[in-house]
This record gives C-alpha cells, structure tokens and sequence, in this order.
C-alpha cells in the first residue's frame, strides 16, 4: 500500500505525459500494458518529495564557498537552531546538496559520511 497518494495532475498535463509513455515506438518496444505500467509508477513517484535539494552554483558571479555560506545563514534563520548540512558534491564541484530532513535523512548521512 503507498504511503503517498498518486499523483493528481491537469487533464492536458495528464494527457501530455501519457502520450509520452504511450507513443507508438514505446508500445511497440514492450506493449500497452508495460507503458501503462511505467505511466502510474511515473505518477507514484512524482508524489514523492525529495530526499535533497540541489543549487547550482554560478562560479562567475560567487564562489561555491559564499554561496555555501549564505545558505547555511538562511537555513539557520528558518529552521531556529536545527543543523542542515550544505555540502558539496563530490564529483560536480559547483554543485551543493542540502539533504531533506526526513525519513531518509539517516541514508544520506551515511553516503555522504555526515555524523
């Protein structure tokens, strides 16, 4: 049983998407119900919030370092004392990941060694 209600879409967002799945060469490579199979998976898992937020960081205008800085300021105004790490991700260097602070937060302090 899923724990997060389906995705509840537009009519033409729906329609769009669906056709997207559903196009000829997609049906063609399985079959129908394979396509709308991988449809509501799609819309199962659209219904899932993150487990992190990611910000790009424009080196030409701020290093990653201030921009890591003013993030961890405005974290620490909004969330009154809780600690959310910023760090950076280890392959893409401008590049910062904040973990969201939930059900898998324990997951990702363990890929990104956080204790």
């Amino acid at each position: 049983m899923p724990v997060f209600p389906k995705m509840s879409l537009r009519p033409e967002v729906e329609n769009y998407l669906k056709e997207s799945f559903m196009n000829e060469e997609v049906v063609s490579a399985s079959n129908r119900q394979e396509a709308e199979r991988k449809f509501e998976t799609l819309l199962s898992r659209l219904s899932h919030p993150p487990s992190f937020t990611t910000v790009r960081v424009n080196t030409h205008l701020a290093s990653v370092q201030h921009v890591k800085n003013l993030l961890l300021d405005e974290l620490q105004k909004q969330f009154n004392g809780l600690s959310v790490p910023v760090l950076q991700h280890p392959d893409l260097q401008d590049v910062l990941v904040i973990p969201v602070i939930g059900p898998s937060y324990e997951s990702w302090r363990c890929h990104f060694c956080i204790f």
